[in-house]
């Protein structure tokens, strides 16, 4: 069993507060905004980290990736997604930032729903489990991501703590290709180019 963590952490952190701009830089920036409430499916914060990583994994990747038969391009192209998990008061849910290719919106929010089901082994998924909003505003919405940072960290990055529940394994991350190996040397490039202007 995972170690029970009560905040993020600086390395998870760091790429979710750089999640945004590296989306946008690669050309897959974060159009759809999916909570899901895990609670409600009698799940635990004990379960949550480890059912939310075999979606992932074995379904949203699979399904972004998927090139169909007779086309040349991915269904969604790379998995591009950040994504936390919250268990006040014991209640665990998911909010997950993911670039959903225009046109995909129905085909993702219905197999979202049949990967649910297919997990769970439930017959349907109850009203209010999942809700999918667009995204108009990324920045504000890492923040309120963000808000669960372990306090030191947060007070540092100018962020809000507040109090996220204790949570068993990963409480955060973010796509590979939104990574440390991704955003560092373009923000390095970025320090580099205002030195030269400062200069």
């Amino acid at each position: 069993m995972p170690l029970p963590t009560s905040f993020i952490k600086r390395k998870a952190g760091a790429s979710l507060l750089h999640s945004v701009r590296t989306a946008e830089a690669i050309g897959r920036p974060f159009n759809t905004f999916v909570t899901v409430s895990l609670w409600k499916l009698g799940l635990t914060p004990d379960d949550a980290s480890r059912f939310f990583q075999e979606l992932r994994e074995r379904h949203f990747q699979r399904w972004s990736s998927y090139v169909p038969r007779g086309d040349t391009t991915p269904r969604n192209g790379p998995p591009t997604y950040a994504w936390v998990i919250e268990a006040p008061r014991k209640l665990a849910h998911v909010h997950w930032m993911v670039h959903v290719r225009p046109g995909q919106e129905r085909a993702f929010a219905a197999v979202l729903d049949r990967w649910i089901v297919r997990r769970t082994g439930i017959a349907q998924v109850p009203e209010g489990v999942i809700e999918i909003a667009r995204i108009d505003n990324a920045e504000g919405l890492k923040l309120y991501f963000a808000k669960g940072l372990d306090p030191h960290l947060a007070r540092l990055w100018r962020i809000h703590p507040v109090e996220s529940g204790r949570v068993h394994g990963r409480r955060a991350g973010t796509s590979r290709n939104l990574g440390p190996a991704e955003w560092q040397p373009r923000k390095a490039a970025y320090q580099r180019s205002r030195r030269r202007v400062a200069a």
